[in-house]
């Protein structure tokens, strides 16, 4: 299984490779493609510089000496204008350009040519390791702790984009805000340790409630977040959130115990509640506070003046 979880990441990581030498480009080309990787080629630094402004590569394979722009030269560029970049030197001339010029410069390793494929990939496999265990980092640094859902950083990362791509392409975008009702009831009553399990839960709940394309975040306690990336009507949040309602009313099972909650839900809608993350998420928060303010256990949209939990004027209107 882990094995195969390799498989897949290293499928996703597009290599180019940098070399003068057609029969050397080809070599690796071949090598790496039935390793799994896509790669692409290029012959000297210019070229690189031209497809890496136009591709996102996770990894550059350069020979040093070349016309046009040295592979020493090229790893700068590449590093100044992609930080997160790494790069592996390769060159037939050691003794013009050492191993220190090449980590001096930035690469993440260097090969001296002639070299085995076998040599090739034991260096280049540890290369990858090292960078699946920053990507490892930077996917903890976005997700919470608790429950695996994008954290209040990634949320707003995506809900940007989100925002973006509406309103290049003229469609609406919901977002929910929801609070668990009673939540500290739990916690005093049956422990933190239960708190956390209902909290669990509750994100699976919710994302049952959603689309693959949605996004389901966890603001921090028991409030979520959830980006409805795009809808034609307002009344596709209100079943969102309608669904929502109903599924976190069942009964949750923690331990032992047998718990019953409810939720409070605001809704606000892209571009008539705003057209920025931090309205949005206002907006959205304003109109579950109003759910808690008349009753609990309900949704509603931001700007409704109908009191009624779980109902909404908008929804005549779709």
């Amino acid at each position: 299984m882990v094995k195969e979880i390799y498989l897949e990441m290293e499928s996703l990581y597009r290599i180019l490779i940098v070399d003068d030498d057609y029969e050397t480009r080809n070599l690796l080309d071949v090598f790496m493609t039935s390793k799994g990787y896509i790669c692409e080629m290029a012959s000297d630094g210019e070229e690189a510089l031209e497809k890496a402004s136009k591709t996102s590569f996770t990894a550059v394979i350069t020979d040093v000496k070349m016309a046009k722009m040295d592979g020493i030269t090229l790893t700068r560029e590449l590093l100044k204008h992609y930080p997160g970049i790494s790069v592996m030197v390769m060159t037939a001339f050691s003794a013009e350009f050492s191993e220190e010029d090449a980590i001096n410069a930035g690469a993440s390793d260097f090969i001296t040519k002639p070299f085995s494929l076998s040599e090739f990939a034991a260096r280049f496999s540890k290369m990858i390791r090292d960078i699946k265990q920053i990507d490892v980092l930077k996917d903890l640094a976005h997700l919470d702790v608790l429950t695996g859902l994008p954290n209040r950083k990634l949320f707003f990362d995506r809900l940007t984009q989100s925002i973006e791509s509406a309103n290049r392409y003229e469609h609406m975008l919901g977002l929910i805000f929801l609070d668990l009702d009673n939540f500290k009831s739990v916690n005093d009553t049956l422990g933190h340790d239960m708190g956390d399990i209902l909290l669990k839960e509750t994100s699976l709940r919710l994302m049952d409630c959603v689309r693959g394309s949605d996004t389901v975040a966890r603001m921090g306690g028991d409030e979520f977040t959830i980006i409805l990336t795009k809808i034609v009507k307002p009344k596709g949040a209100a079943v969102v959130a309608q669904r929502i309602v109903e599924s976190l009313s069942k009964v949750f099972l923690l331990g032992d115990n047998e718990c019953t909650v409810s939720a409070s839900v605001g809704i606000s809608l892209y571009p008539s509640d705003g057209n920025d993350p931090t309205t949005l998420l206002k907006n959205a928060d304003t109109a579950m506070y109003r759910v808690k303010q008349h009753g609990k256990n309900g949704y509603q949209f931001f700007g409704d003046e109908n009191p009624d939990v779980g109902k909404s004027s908008r929804e005549g209107a779709r």
